[in-house]
């Protein structure tokens, strides 16, 4: 057990020098370096997998989050910090020998149900890292394949739902498998097809468009840890052999909402008035 504090307390020292200089560019002071980095820690050395020649796999998704009123009048976070922040965990992670199936992916949110000041770190892996392999490049075929195992989208940040049919539709109607309740997302804007090599998502002619990763996308095959973004909503997907991590709750349709304080949102979305959401279903 010492032997494990001892490296769980070396891995928080080190990432706190790390992540110290990144974390000063946000314009606000819940994310201290000690807090982030002790959580961060412990996420690592948790959630770690090891295979069969010993070798540490580390999560390679993490989100942060704080209270919304911690962010002041902020509403979108800079990319760079995000990805500067994945840069100084990937290389304390190689320095302490860990190995990621993925590049890491750090997302920060916002979720009402923590208490001002307080900080939640969670981290999963986007894929089973024990399974990894190196990519091939391969044509998109589509056929008529059973889904991958325990595929599911994270919904805004935290919300998981699972992908268990060969084919998803993703838009502003109810009749949709996934419903989005946002005015910019068209009524039938996305779907996603099972192929002989994952989920392929395609935009289907939508208004506001279906980006991955920040590229504008009408077809494209989709990688564990690919970020869809439609409209002001962000999808992450993964495929994980355990299902997706046990502190997502299942997504719950928009026209059902939960109350607000099991809601989580990351920085980069705003949220619609509840007396707004009437007029959605008479848009396009």
């Amino acid at each position: 057990m010492d032997g494990m504090e001892d490296r769980l307390a070396s891995l928080e020292a080190a990432l706190k020098d790390s992540l110290r200089s990144s974390l000063e560019l946000l314009p606000w002071h819940t994310f201290s370096a000690s807090a982030v980095s002790r959580h961060l820690a412990k996420e690592v050395i948790e959630c770690s997998r090891k295979d069969q020649e010993g070798r540490s796999y580390a999560p390679d998704q993490y989100t942060l989050s704080i209270h919304p009123r911690e962010t002041g009048e902020l509403q979108r976070s800079p990319p760079e910090v995000q990805k500067q922040l994945a840069s100084d965990l990937r290389k304390v992670l190689k320095e302490f020998g860990f190995l990621v199936a993925k590049e890491p992916h750090i997302t920060l949110a916002t979720d009402p149900t923590l208490s001002m000041g307080e900080i939640r770190v969670i981290a999963w892996h986007s894929s089973d890292p024990l399974e990894f392999t190196e990519e091939q490049k391969t044509p998109l075929v589509e056929t008529a394949e059973q889904p991958p195992l325990n595929a599911f989208l994270v919904v805004e940040g935290k919300r998981h739902f699972p992908l268990d049919k060969e084919t998803i539709s993703i838009g502003r109607l109810p009749s949709n498998d996934l419903i989005l309740n946002d005015p910019h997302v068209s009524r039938r804007h996305a779907q996603l097809k099972s192929s002989e090599n994952g989920f392929i998502i395609n935009d289907l002619k939508s208004t506001a468009g279906t980006f991955v990763n920040r590229r504008r996308v009408k077809k494209h095959r989709l990688r564990p840890g690919d970020v869809i973004s439609i409209a002001k909503v962000e999808l992450i997907y993964g495929e994980d052999p355990g299902g997706p991590p046990e502190v997502t709750p299942p997504y719950a349709p928009p026209f059902k909402p939960p109350s607000d304080r099991h809601k989580v949102t990351p920085l980069d979305l705003k949220t619609i008035p509840q007396e707004d959401t009437k007029a959605l279903n008479n848009l396009e």
